[in-house]
C-alpha cells in the first residue's frame, strides 16, 4: 500500500458520494491564482517603496496581477479597523473604492478577508454587503470547526455569488465542492505563512499526503524571497528564521497542493526578480486541469505530481532530506509527437537551510517514453513544463 499512497489523492469517491450540485448557475465561479498582501507588509522594493495596508500598495499588487494573468488579489486582515452590527469602519490609509475601481479596470477580481474578532457584522447581511462592495469572494477566518457556521457560510456566500476561502482549520466538508463549488479552498492545514510547524520539507510532504485528502487546500506556497522572510523583514505572520525550503520547491508546491484558488504570498518584485522561475507558476492553468497523476509518493520522503491541461503537462516534485533523484517516465505523452520542455531545478549548490535561492532554468525537447532523472537537493524541488513543440 505504501508505494501506492499517492492514489488516495486522485480517488474521486468523496466527490462521487457527495450531494449533487445545488446551484442553478455556476458561471460566476472562476478558479484561479491570487496574489496576497498579508506576508508582504514591510517588504521594501529596490525603488524604495515599502508595502503596507494602503492604497498605493494595493494598486501595485493589481498591476502585477494584471501583467501576469493572475485572476485575483486577496486583501487580508486590517483593511478595516472596527466592526459593529451592519457597519465596517475602513482603515483611513485605504481608499477601498479606488482600489476596487482600479482592479475592475485592470480585469483583476478582489477577495476580502473577514473575521469576528473586531466585532460581528452579522452573517445575514455580511455576504450581500461584500457583494455590494464588488468583491468576488470572502476569506472567512477564525471560526474553527463549527459545523453549522461552515454549512451556513457556504450556502449564504453562494446566494451572494461569492467564493469562500475558510481560514484557520475549518470543518473539512470533504466533497462539498461538488455541491457548492464556490467553497473553493480552505486552510485545513498548517498554512506555511501562519504556522512554524509547516516550515519544514517533512511537514509539507505529510500535509500533501494527509491533509490534502479532504479536498482543496489554501496553503500559501510560493515564497521566492526566502532570505528576506528568514531575516524577519516582514511585519506580518510569525517571525520565523527557519523557513526551510528552496525556491524550486516553492514553485513545485503550488502545483502539488490542489486548490481552486492558488494563493501566492510573496511581493511582486520577488517574482519579477526570478521571472524565469515564476514562469512555471504564471503558466499553470489553475482550475482547468483535465488529468492528474501522482508519479511518486512516500510519506516523509517525497512526492511528485503531474497535472495535464489539454496537451500540456506541469510536473512538480519535492524531496525531504537528504534529497535524491526521482525518475519521471514520460509515458503519458502522445506517441509520435515532439514536446518542448522547460526544467526549473535546484543546482549542486542548493540547500534548503544554507542556500535556498539557488536554481537554474533550462530547455529541451522530449518524447513519449523518455525518462527524466529529476535531481533534487536536500529539502528541494524540481519542476517541468511540457507542451507540444511549436516546430
Amino acid at each position: 500500500m505504501e508505494e501506492n499512497i499517492g492514489d488516495l489523492l486522485t480517488n474521486t469517491v468523496p466527490q462521487n458520494v457527495a450531494a449533487p450540485l445545488a446551484l442553478e448557475d455556476t458561471s460566476w465561479i472562476k478558479p484561479g491564482k491570487t496574489v496576497w498582501d498579508w506576508r508582504v507588509h514591510g517588504y521594501t522594493a529596490a525603488d524604495g517603496f515599502t508595502y503596507g495596508i494602503d492604497t498605493e500598495s494595493y494598486l501595485r499588487f493589481i498591476d502585477f496581477a494584471a501583467d501576469n494573468g493572475i485572476e485575483y488579489f486577496m486583501i487580508d486582515d486590517a483593511w478595516y479597523t472596527d466592526v459593529s452590527e451592519g457597519h465596517i469602519e475602513m482603515s483611513d490609509k485605504l481608499d477601498l473604492q479606488k482600489v476596487m475601481d482600479y482592479a475592475k479596470e485592470k480585469g483583476v477580481s478582489i477577495l476580502l478577508y473577514y473575521d469576528r474578532r473586531q466585532g460581528d457584522y452579522g452573517d445575514a447581511a455580511l455576504f450581500p454587503y461584500y457583494q455590494e462592495l464588488g468583491t468576488k469572494g470572502i476569506k472567512y477566518g477564525f471560526m474553527g470547526s463549527d459545523v453549522p457556521f461552515t454549512r451556513n457560510a457556504i450556502q449564504k456566500s453562494a446566494e451572494s455569488e461569492l467564493l469562500i476561502d475558510f481560514h484557520d482549520s475549518p470543518v473539512p466538508f470533504t466533497g462539498i465542492t461538488r455541491t457548492y463549488p464556490n467553497a473553493i479552498t480552505r486552510e485545513y492545514c498548517h498554512a506555511q505563512q501562519d504556522s512554524r510547524r509547516a516550515f519544514t520539507p517533512q511537514a509539507f510532504i505529510r500535509m500533501a499526503l494527509i491533509n490534502a485528502l479532504q479536498g482543496p487546500l489554501d496553503m500559501n506556497n510560493g515564497v521566492f524571497d526566502i532570505t528576506g522572510v528568514n531575516t524577519g523583514e516582514r511585519e506580518k505572520g510569525p517571525k520565523a528564521k527557519n523557513l526551510y525550503t528552496t525556491v524550486t520547491a516553492e514553485a513545485a508546491r503550488t502545483l502539488i497542493i490542489f486548490s481552486g484558488l492558488v494563493c501566492i504570498p510573496d511581493a511582486p518584485e520577488a517574482y519579477i526578480e526570478k521571472n524565469d522561475l515564476f514562469e512555471f507558476i504564471r503558466e499553470m492553468p489553475v482550475g482547468q486541469w483535465d488529468e492528474t497523476k501522482i508519479l511518486h509518493a512516500k510519506m516523509d520522503a517525497y512526492i511528485s505530481t503531474a497535472r495535464r491541461h489539454k496537451e500540456s503537462w506541469f510536473i512538480g516534485s519535492v524531496y525531504n532530506e537528504p534529497g535524491g533523484e526521482l525518475p519521471i517516465t514520460l509515458d503519458f505523452l502522445e506517441a509520435g509527437k515532439t514536446y518542448d520542455i522547460t526544467y526549473y531545478e535546484d543546482t549542486y549548490e542548493t540547500h534548503f537551510k544554507t542556500n535556498p535561492e539557488a536554481y537554474q532554468v533550462r530547455k529541451g525537447t522530449v518524447k513519449k517514453g523518455d525518462v527524466i532523472n529529476a535531481k533534487i537537493a536536500s529539502g528541494g524541488g524540481h519542476c517541468m513544463w511540457v507542451r507540444p513543440s511549436k516546430k
